[in-house]
């Protein structure tokens, strides 16, 4: 039960559009879904949708991520980006999840757990993070892999550390996954994955893959830079095409038109308006000092919800107007500067729809990724279908 009109909404229907989108964009044999961070902060809730929209495998971080996918779905592969401590391994045999095979001694812990597990062995291209980035390791554990028993090699993966738009490094990392391969029968492999949101829309479809990973694109946002066709636009276009030039960097597939939406909204509710007079200050740390008469709405969120404090400045929606938060914003509450028409108890959106996302994250100098994944699980999620 929710006690607060403090709530997050998703619409399923546009995210279950999105997925329809991206899998006739880009044909592939599996469209895996990351939903890591608690799904960007839209929750698990979401995972029907997708499944409608064509998505047919999940990947998160770790195994409590995973096993909220699977509150909601029994079938799909669900695959763990990063490696489970050993002791776990039993929960992913019985539940039916991928593990990452990063390196050899994570690779003796599970075969020394004697479980029937399902393998992603992760290749470090360039990342210097996760994954085998020695040919000789990597051939000996694929090979042991793929003769126990126990042990089905479900996938072979990769993370590249660009999207090599403005630089050679993507083309580097293929290469690199080539080499490292070259010896392994990925043909053998059902799911061979390297590709994320940003690179499969700026480069072609590496021939030997079979899945490709929608991250931020599945929720609404394109992030490749397509340039306006005013002069600024054109000289901006002009300059990164020269620098480009320059470096030798391969050009990149003409940027998609892709009809995706954002699905998340943040609502609040005031919860106490006040009239404050000439001088008076508004909130902590004497942030705010009123200039005439003014009225000040108090809402109900803050940021142990994920309101980042940058906020103060930027605008909230009450009744279709726009307000600037003022003040200092709290553990639990914010300050918004209003008018007389706004009464105790009115609605507040505080993210998304009339406040886009985009446009918040450049005003605190953050991303997407950052302002979605910070929004508090604990606030109720829900979803709607339109």
């Amino acid at each position: 039960m929710n006690y607060r009109n403090t709530y997050i909404e998703i619409d399923n229907s546009i995210l279950e559009q999105n997925a329809k989108v991206l899998t006739r964009a880009y044909p592939h044999k599996y469209y895996i879904a990351v939903v890591k961070g608690n799904a960007y902060g839209h929750g698990y809730g979401i995972i029907p949708a997708l499944k409608r929209g064509g998505i047919n495998a999940f990947a998160v971080s770790n195994l409590d991520e995973a096993l909220k996918v699977r509150e909601y779905d029994s079938d799909c592969p669900v695959i763990m980006l990063e490696p489970v401590h050993k002791e776990h391994y039993g929960v992913c045999a019985s539940k039916n999840i991928s593990v990452c095979v990063n390196d050899s001694e994570t690779f003796e812990d599970i075969v020394s757990s004697g479980e029937d597990l399902k393998l992603h062995i992760k290749v470090d291209c360039g990342m210097n993070r996760l994954g085998f980035k020695v040919k000789s390791e990597l051939e000996e554990v694929y090979a042991k892999a793929a003769e126990d028993p126990k042990l089905t090699v479900e996938g072979i993966f990769s993370h590249f550390h660009t999207t090599g738009i403005a630089d050679n490094e993507y083309e580097r990392n293929l290469e690199r996954f080539k080499e490292l391969t070259a010896d392994i029968p990925l043909e053998d492999i059902p799911m061979v994955h390297i590709d994320k949101s940003q690179t499969i829309m700026a480069h072609d479809k590496v021939s030997f893959t079979t899945g490709v990973r929608f991250g931020v694109v599945l929720y609404g946002f394109n992030l490749m830079n397509k340039y306006s066709n005013d002069l600024k636009g054109r000289l901006r276009k002009a300059k990164a095409d020269l620098i480009n030039m320059k470096n030798h960097v391969k050009p990149v597939k003409p940027y998609p038109e892709l009809a995706i939406k954002t699905a998340l909204t943040l609502y609040t509710e005031v919860i106490q308006v006040k009239k404050v007079q000439k001088g008076e200050y508004v909130g902590y740390g004497m942030r705010h000092l009123a200039e005439s008469e003014e009225y000040v709405a108090t809402i109900d969120t803050g940021y142990a919800d994920g309101i980042n404090r940058k906020r103060v400045g930027s605008m909230v929606s009450i009744n279709g107007k726009k307000y600037p938060i003022i003040g200092e914003i709290g553990m639990g509450m914010c300050e918004v500067l209003v008018d007389d028409k706004v009464q105790k108890y009115d609605k507040v959106t505080v993210l998304g729809s009339e406040i886009p996302i985009r446009s918040i994250t450049r005003y605190v100098m953050t991303t997407m990724y950052e302002l979605m994944t910070n929004l508090d699980s604990s606030i109720q999620r829900i979803y709607k279908e339109s």
